[in-house]
């Protein structure tokens, strides 16, 4: 009975240790992290955003009040990708390099700081469809894309952007025009020199589009 009960208690100390011996070795595993590793995602997308470098400005207090809707974006320019202009009808994505926000949000940014600025007028973007204003003014973004081309010094940024400018009073289309402008990048393609480009590109569009709108003006008032 002793040896049956030494037995006994040996087999059982040695269940105890191994248990703990394991507890133990999986607590380490626990404090060193999982055992299988799936690499490195690389480095992170560097952010660019398209911003107007003017003055932040609007009318006098008897200007005209224009509200802006949200753009709508042509094919493939949705979401955050910078857009690449391939031969064939292809596209594609600028490779480590995304925008700040979706496109949308910085092109309607764009147009009411650079508009209010240049034509003397009230832009009101999101938020402001409760103020009475005399004016809406739709984008339609048709272009806003890399075109890469035989050669460095061929690069270029293509934005074309169609814009509709409606009296509210009676609903009447006041005009509808396309300010389109292409802008040499340099820089061997690299990156930082086509986000230059693309915000070069938007400054000399809008300067257009700010002359344009402020001869159209007067018909949104009251």
């Amino acid at each position: 009975m002793m040896l049956r009960a030494k037995t006994f208690f040996s087999r059982s100390h040695k269940a105890k240790m191994l248990a703990l011996l394991l507890t133990t070795a999986g607590l380490g595993v626990s404090a060193c992290g999982p055992l299988i590793s799936f690499g490195d995602d690389g480095p992170a997308d560097t952010v660019y955003s398209l911003r107007y470098e003017g003055a932040y400005r609007s009318g006098d207090d008897d200007a005209a009040v224009i509200y802006v809707d949200e753009p709508h974006l042509g094919d493939g320019l949705g979401g955050q990708n910078i857009t690449v202009a391939l031969p064939n009808q292809k596209r594609s994505t600028l490779k480590g390099a995304r925008w700040s926000a979706p496109l949308s949000n910085l092109v309607r940014d764009y147009v009411v700081r650079s508009l209010g600025d240049k034509a003397g007028v009230h832009m009101i973007g999101e938020g402001g469809l409760d103020i009475h204003a005399g004016c809406r003014l739709g984008t339609k973004v048709w272009a806003l894309e890399f075109a890469p081309g035989t050669a460095a010094t061929d690069d270029k940024v293509v934005v074309a952007l169609e814009m509709s400018l409606v009296r509210l009073r009676d609903s009447k289309l006041l005009s509808h025009p396309t300010f389109e402008k292409s802008v040499g990048v340099g820089g061997a393609g690299e990156n930082d020199a086509i986000a230059t480009a693309f915000n070069r590109a938007m400054a000399a569009t809008t300067a257009e589009m700010g002359k344009w709108l402020k001869a159209q003006a007067p018909e949104c008032l009251g």
